[in-house]
């Protein structure tokens, strides 16, 4: 199946006061290391999603073989980025990669793992899924994009995963939802040893379906 992935990073960071997507880690950025995870998967192309402070946004970060597009209604919430970059998709691409630019423990092999669930599951749709919450990365595919399309205020991807119960196959975690909204989230993130990557090669993070 022709995949792409849609990294959404349009928000406007209020509770971070600064473009959370520029905050340095692991001598890239945030927005960088999902990035990074994104060109590591198995996509056939990559979509990112801006709106607040774009054009800043997309001069600072290494854009090389991805694909931008601004969501102009951005201040609406999540809803506005999906439709964006879904509708940004071509029709040959039959399955989307949704993951979000403020998740740093999400790694290019946890990405992979859930396009494999996803595959083998037959199902509309898949995700990660840690501690009984479903969230990124999720997988749909063409037969999801009239609820991606109609996604409205700032209805996000958990919203839309419990509007079709049955239609998701999950892949069981270690926890890797850690959301760097806050100044308190990065000083947390800063303090470990190392990022902890969920997914990464090698790493125990992958729990089986």
């Amino acid at each position: 199946m022709r995949t792409a992935g849609v990294v959404l990073a349009a928000g406007a960071s209020r509770r971070m006061g600064r473009p959370k997507q520029l905050l340095p880690l692991a001598g890239t950025t945030l927005l960088g290391t999902a990035l990074a995870a994104a060109r590591g998967a198995r996509l056939d192309e990559l979509v990112l999603v801006l709106g607040a402070d774009a054009e800043r946004i997309g001069a600072a970060v290494d854009t090389r073989g991805v694909r931008v597009v601004v969501a102009a209604d951005h201040a609406e919430g999540m809803g506005a980025s999906l439709r964006t970059g879904v509708a940004a998709l071509g029709p040959e691409i039959e399955r989307v990669a949704i993951l979000l630019g403020d998740q740093p423990r999400v790694g290019a092999a946890l990405v992979d793992a859930v396009l494999d669930r996803h595959r083998r599951s037959g199902l509309p749709a898949a995700a990660a899924r840690s501690g009984g919450v479903l969230q990124p990365p999720v997988v749909a595919d063409r037969r999801l994009w009239p609820q991606l399309l109609a996604a409205r205020g700032d209805t996000g991807l958990r919203a839309l995963l419990r509007a079709v119960p049955g239609m998701v196959a999950t892949l069981s975690v270690e926890d890797a939802a850690l959301d760097v909204d806050t100044p308190d989230d990065y000083r947390r993130l800063l303090a470990e040893p190392e990022v902890p990557v969920a997914g990464r090669d090698g790493d125990p993070a992958l729990a089986g379906d």
